[in-house]
């Protein structure tokens, strides 16, 4: 399927220069022309988040503290969570001939009861930022049935980019692991330990390159979807890296296995 550029005209530059884009049948000038309202909450999510290194350097786990984030943000600005589901009833009626009385074949089907990460109006938006390829496949099925029933206008998926990306994130984990804080709480000591040392690495994990080919073969069918990708270019460097190291090393902050904070009494450690 040939890709479309909408959003080059929909988005303003200093978004575009922050992340990627990419998207099949114009889904970023129909998000905006057909729910203005949720385009412009997605704008300024966009323009409000960005990287850091508190973002990046900490344990993985199911929802990460990235799209807990992002999450939040689109909830603040109306977005809510939904439930996918469907029920499909297939009849096949046989008309009657002479003697023989007519006939009704019939199967019903449920299908669903996967969640919809945000929606507002007519459009959705999942944020997969190191999602399983199965998660990518669930997403665009729920799209294409949710459009082809008259539920949505357009999809949009929120994800991370792969190649140089897990890179510069194993780097500056490195970088980070290298600087000895001597007054460091234990709460960061544990933090360090469980945070791997090439995050993104997970071969069994997907992306925006990934998504992209998804797009190209037409896996979206009818239904216009829009991918925007997170990447070195939406990290915003810390003036002293050190200092910053420093400042997060001193917090008594614990990060859960879910990649979660949580604040720790001085008594409790």
């Amino acid at each position: 399927m040939l890709l479309t550029e909408s959003w080059r005209d929909a988005f303003p530059i200093e978004i575009q220069a922050r992340y990627d884009f990419a998207e099949t049948r114009n889904a970023a000038a129909i998000l905006k022309t057909l729910n203005p309202g949720a385009f412009a909450d997605l704008v300024n999510v966009l323009q409000a988040f960005s990287l850091s290194v508190d973002l990046l350097v900490r344990p993985g786990g199911n929802k990460s503290k990235i799209a807990a984030e992002l999450d939040c943000a689109f909830r603040q600005r109306g977005y809510r969570e939904a439930r996918f589901e469907q029920d499909v009833t297939t009849r096949l009626v046989i008309s009657a001939w002479g003697t023989e009385p007519a006939e009704i074949r019939e199967t019903s089907n449920s299908y669903g009861g996967h969640k919809v990460d945000n929606v507002k109006d007519r459009a959705v938006v999942d944020v997969e930022w190191n999602p399983k390829d199965g998660n990518l496949d669930r997403d665009f099925a729920n799209y294409v049935s949710l459009h082809e029933g008259g539920v949505i206008d357009v999809g949009v998926i929120v994800t991370r980019r792969g190649g140089d990306f897990r890179y510069f994130v194993r780097d500056l984990v490195a970088q980070v692991r290298a600087i000895e804080v001597p007054d460091a709480t234990e709460a960061w000591t544990k933090r360090m330990k469980k945070t791997p040392a090439d995050p993104l690495g997970t071969s069994t994990t997907s992306n925006f390159e990934k998504l992209v080919e998804r797009l190209e073969r037409g896996d979206a069918r009818g239904c216009p979807l829009l991918a925007v990708a997170i990447g070195e270019q939406t990290f915003d460097a810390p003036d002293d890296l050190f200092d910053e190291v420093r400042h997060l090393a001193q917090e008594n902050i614990v990060v859960t296995s879910d990649g979660l904070d949580v604040a720790v009494d001085a008594e409790d450690e």
